[in-house]
């Protein structure tokens, strides 16, 4: 999904949907930033994303937004 300029542009405003949208297109790359790696005793890899850690750069994000210049 290749986001356009209106979308990018009512995000910043506030638009819910808009930020629905933007954060849709980021979510593989916000879950590998927020992914564990647990190491077990007996060497075996546990993966998993962090629910806390995602929620944080989400609304970091969102925070983030209305702080951005879009140019056509």
């Amino acid at each position: 999904m290749e986001l356009d300029y209106e979308t990018v542009r009512r995000a910043i405003k506030g638009d819910y949907n808009a930020q629905t949208k933007l954060l849709n297109h980021y979510d593989g790359y916000i879950n590998a930033l927020s992914t564990i790696i647990e190491v077990k005793p007996d060497g075996t890899e546990r993966r998993y994303v962090n629910e806390d850690m995602k929620a944080e750069i989400q609304t970091q994000y969102l925070e983030a937004l209305p702080k951005c210049k879009v140019i056509k």
